[in-house]
């Protein structure tokens, strides 16, 4: 009897090691995936940022040029 308890608690504490190490794995993959997502959506916003701003017009940049007395390409 006390070798079938024996047994029994031994594979009991291989389980929980095994639940233990796969949760830690699972925490890992979680936080992975949330610093991929916050990276996507930063690169989405500039993207959206970048495609939002209006170019500059080449009189624009002439007056400015003219302002700033650089010369005009």
């Amino acid at each position: 009897m006390a070798r079938i308890k024996y047994v029994i608690n031994e594979r009991r504490l291989a389980y929980e090691g095994a639940l233990k190490i796969h949760a830690e794995k699972m925490e890992h993959a979680a936080k992975e995936e949330r610093e991929r997502e916050n990276s996507a959506d930063l690169q989405h916003q500039e993207q959206e940022a970048r495609e939002v701003a209006s170019p500059v017009s080449e009189a624009a940049q002439a007056a400015v040029d003219n302002l700033l007395q650089r010369p005009t390409t």
